[in-house]
């Protein structure tokens, strides 16, 4: 009588029939693995004979790896470790094996979504106050001071010439009407000369440090003031430059579209107005696009190593397949500080109407310092943030930067 296989791993033995009694019940089932067949007593079995040759009866099992256990998702699927740094419950099965955790520091160490981007970046200012706010708000209070302190005499200068203007032309009632005072004009080419240029330099130099910290808050570490501030002035004249760089394209872009428009007004006044709308609409495409391309380079060149041209491409290179992305959360971050801004200056415009009351220019400047003061703060802050986790996302999306944070989260960890 043949008698059904047992496991690969545990051999059944050829079973005598019991004189007058039938077969078990179940017989002719398989044995799973880690059983016997039914009235099976390996205790008493001689030793494991070698398995016969020939196709296997009753249902066994075919020789060969068997499957069971074996998890599934395909070829990726490795013991220990799957997509974006989520761990199989395998891997906690290997004596000795402790899988780094999901999220070792502000964010997960995965593609982030819009809402926790934006819980990142709360979450970098709690976890590293010190530089954060401390090391950041010194820089831009600096700045801000500074460019107090020249915009002053700068209102002067300006207030008088466009009152000197305004007395050799006169003014129409409704152009006065309308807040154009030559106090107003003088204050603002003044502030923005004087204060407006120090903060757009002080900025870059704010958000690099914002994200030195965001880079190491993400795997868990503390960055101390002191390596912060040693660590962006190694990195400072780069992001200096490239702020510079940009204000220059700018106003390159600008003198071209307004030449293409007098030359325009030259051939036909119908072509120069047409030439107008169609300037303006190029300068806004042409800004949108180049500065979503461009967006991730501060970042970049605060935090990597590289030349500056060699990063400049790097992050431009980023971009590429993720520009709608980068552009509408770039967008949608700062209508939310533009909205929140307008909440918090109201209090500052109040000050400034008095001081415009009072025909006081200093006034006028310092209430212009607080404003820059305010709006540089928040988009630092909270911008910065968005940005500098922006970068860290885009690279784990194209470069498996996942990977690497994971393994210096451990590193630190280990510390």
């Amino acid at each position: 009588m043949t008698t059904p296989e047992s496991a690969p791993d545990q051999p059944a033995q050829p079973m005598p029939p019991q004189p007058g009694a039938s077969q078990p019940a179940g017989w002719g089932e398989p044995p799973r693995y880690g059983q016997y067949a039914p009235g099976y007593d390996p205790a008493a079995s001689p030793a494991p004979a070698q398995p016969q040759s020939g196709t296997p009866q009753y249902g066994t099992p075919q020789y060969g790896t068997p499957q069971y256990g074996t998890p599934q998702g395909g070829p990726a699927a490795q013991y220990g470790q799957s997509q974006y740094g989520q761990h199989s419950p395998y891997s906690a099965q290997i004596p000795g094996y402790t899988p780094p955790a999901d999220k070792p520091g502000i964010v997960p160490l995965r593609p982030l979504s819009l809402g926790e981007l934006y819980d990142g970046a709360f979450g970098a200012v709690r976890h590293n106050p010190g530089v954060t706010l401390g090391l950041t708000a010194v820089i831009i209070v600096a700045a801000v001071v500074v460019g107090t302190l020249i915009s002053i005499p700068l209102t002067t200068l300006f207030t008088d010439l466009f009152g000197g203007l305004f007395a050799e032309v006169g003014t129409d009632p409704a152009f006065e009407e309308l807040g154009f005072t030559q106090d107003l004009l003088g204050v603002t080419y003044g502030s923005a000369l004087g204060t407006g240029v120090l903060v757009a330099l002080a900025t870059p130099l704010a958000m690099g440090v914002m994200a030195i910290s965001v880079s190491d808050s993400v795997i868990g570490r503390k960055i101390s003031v002191s390596d912060a501030w040693g660590r962006i002035v190694k990195r400072a004249w780069f992001l200096i430059g490239f702020s510079l760089l940009s204000l220059l394209a700018v106003l390159l872009a600008y003198a071209l579209a307004a030449g293409v428009v007098v030359l325009l007004f030259l051939v036909d006044p119908t072509l120069g107005v047409i030439g107008i709308f169609l300037a303006l609409a190029a300068l806004l495409v042409g800004a949108v696009w180049a500065f979503t391309r461009v967006v991730l380079v501060p970042p970049a060149l605060a935090v990597e190593g590289g030349g500056f041209w060699e990063t400049c491409r790097r992050a431009w290179k980023l971009t590429r397949g993720s520009f709608w992305r980068v552009l509408g959360i770039y967008l949608l971050t700062s209508l939310i500080l533009a909205i929140i801004g307008q909440v918090v200056v109201v209090p500052v415009s109040l000050l400034m109407s008095l001081f415009m009351v009072m025909q006081s220019g200093a006034g006028l400047a310092v209430s212009y310092g607080i404003t820059y003061l305010i709006t540089g703060g928040m988009q630092v802050l909270f911008l910065g943030g968005v940005v500098a986790l922006l970068y860290i996302d885009t690279r784990m999306r194209r470069e498996g930067l996942d990977v690497q944070l994971q393994a210096a989260a451990a590193a630190a960890a280990d510390k």
